[in-house]
């Protein structure tokens, strides 16, 4: 959630009320240094299937109106109940269309802007799923005051669906025997819950990376969770952990997870990082599948949701900025190992709801990977770089002016280096920069980032280039992008107009390389590599 939402958040929630809930709708290169796919080498394992369904649901949640208000604990239920109610109806539907796995958003079950004594009333002591095995559902006085795992618990059994939800986390401590214990003699914990398809309880992860989330307690050690249901091993982490190599990185590489579950409460912010955009980016940079649940405020710049798979990017995507619009359940079939996808069928059929037109990086550090003279498009031109500096998120990135046709740029920022080829039909009154940026973020967290990026300005004043708009109406024909990037981690966004994501059949990622050799098809809106060098944060 970005720290504009938050604060916007606390002053109009009262606005919200109690809303209520809609219910809705290549070869690939492998980094060296990361795990090799199983299914690539050898098939999938015995047992283990060659796809699964999936559903997340992008939730419209009740919210208090005053969060900052500490209510009793009844009253915290009456409105965790609503919210389970939609949970319960939505697994349902899902079920309905054969879903073997279903997550939902984080502070889905109860809403955001809490304080720390605020959001007591509505947290629940969770046991360890491993220490203490436990059927919520079955056993539902095993543990005091567990009434939101026991609902979890009974939509699992019910539906015959593994669950996936975000809730709140105590746990007693002492300063006696753990010096991290926060004064009051407890922890709090942003938590990421999954129940099996009979009920059981069988994991927990607390959310490592809190953004202004002063409710909540990071947890002493960073926990690598994952947990094994018909046959596929699924890791978890929530939100803002994804921009960081800890837990991210490290649950994919050194637990060799080829599944996420990622619920999020996701705030927008264009050109760069809205939901859709970086979810996929992620996910192809990564080679892995995401599925990704999250609130759906759009008076919060909160609507994004999706089920991403490796190259092949969103399987299905959702987001809706209208204000009159709800949540929306999305369910697609995924590959087991989204590195193995020879079956045609699993290719390039992006689904963004309610649209009909859209249904490994290698290690060649600071070396930027050129076209040969014949892959260019003819009458290419070198153009005069002329510079001029704007910001991103408060970063300030340099960058230089497209001109209509065709043309070669390089733009440069510290140690990044960034070569644009393209050719365009440039609409009348819109400005396309294209720019570079090798430093510290520190805007709403701080880590370091190596961004190669192609946009449309919000004017043609060059100060506006970076500034989030969703409309474009410029096309591209041939495109490519690529950088003299020092990481590996390097995630690759095409969008065009009306936010949307340009489908992977029209445009390939490799070399740390974005390339399209026969065009966008919508207009461009933006086009980036998103680098992040994670051992400089």
């Amino acid at each position: 959630m970005s720290l504009r939402v938050s604060v916007v958040l606390a002053v109009f929630v009262r606005l919200l009320g109690t809303r209520g809930s809609g219910i809705g709708a290549s070869n690939v290169q492998k980094r060296d240094d990361q795990p090799h796919s199983r299914c690539c080498e050898q098939g999938t394992l015995p047992g283990e299937p060659s796809s699964y369904i999936a559903a997340v649901y992008e939730h419209d949640t009740f919210l208090l109106q005053d969060p900052h208000h500490v209510v009793n604990r009844s009253s915290a239920l009456e409105l965790m109940r609503k919210n389970l109610q939609v949970f319960e109806d939505q697994a349902s539907a899902a079920s309905k269309q054969a879903a073997q796995i279903i997550v939902f958003p984080e502070d889905g079950i109860y809403g955001m802007g809490y304080t720390r004594d605020s959001i007591f009333p509505f947290l629940e002591e969770i046991p360890d799923p491993v220490m203490h095995p436990w059927n919520p559902c079955l056993l539902p006085y095993r543990h005091h005051h567990t009434e939101v795992l026991h609902t979890l618990s009974c939509i699992a059994r019910n539906n015959s669906l593994v669950v996936v939800a975000n809730m709140g986390d105590k746990q007693d401590c002492s300063r006696e025997v753990d010096p991290h214990c926060p004064d009051d003699g407890h922890y709090q914990f942003n938590t990421d819950v999954a129940f099996e398809t009979d009920g059981q309880f069988i994991a927990k992860y607390h959310k490592y990376n809190l953004f202004y989330e002063n409710q909540f307690d990071s947890p002493p050690r960073c926990e690598h969770v994952t947990f094994t249901t018909f046959s596929v091993t699924f890791g978890m982490f929530t939100c803002f952990d994804i921009l960081f190599k800890d837990p991210s990185v490290e649950v994919v590489e050194k637990l060799g997870v080829k599944n996420i579950v990622f619920p999020t409460a996701w705030g927008n912010a264009l050109p760069l990082r809205h939901a859709i955009q970086y979810h996929q980016a992620w996910a192809m940079g990564e080679n892995v599948n995401l599925l990704s649940a999250n609130q759906h405020h759009p008076f919060f710049d909160m609507t994004g949701s999706g089920i991403y798979s490796g190259q092949s990017g969103a399987l299905v995507y959702y987001h809706d900025s209208d204000w009159s619009s709800g949540g929306k359940l999305l369910v697609a079939v995924v590959p087991t190992d989204p590195g193995c996808l020879n079956d045609e069928n699993f290719c390039n059929k992006i689904t963004e709801y309610e649209k009909t037109d859209y249904p490994e990086q290698d290690n060649n550090y600071n070396t930027i990977s050129k076209l040969s003279a014949e892959d260019r498009p003819s009458r290419f031109r070198n153009l005069n770089a002329t510079t001029f500096q704007s910001k991103i998120e408060e970063d300030m990135y340099t960058f230089s002016p497209l001109e209509n046709g065709t043309g070669h740029l390089e733009v440069c920022d510290n140690a990044l280096c960034c070569q644009l080829d393209y050719s365009m039909s440039l609409k009348e009154g819109e400005l396309y920069a294209f720019g570079a940026f090798d430093g510290l973020h520190t805007f709403q967290g701080q880590y370091y980032l190596q961004v190669c990026v192609l946009l449309k300005c919000q004017s043609d004043i060059h100060t506006s280039c970076g500034r989030g708009i969703t409309s474009a109406g410029t096309s591209f024909s041939f495109l490519h992008m690529a950088g003299n990037f020092s990481t590996a981690y390097v995630y690759p966004e095409v969008t065009t107009d009306r936010v949307s994501l340009a489908p992977p059949s029209e445009w390939k990622f490799e070399a740390q390389a974005i390339t399209s050799t026969k065009g966008i098809s919508k207009p461009v809106l933006s086009a980036g590599l998103y680098g992040r060098w994670y051992d400089r944060d």
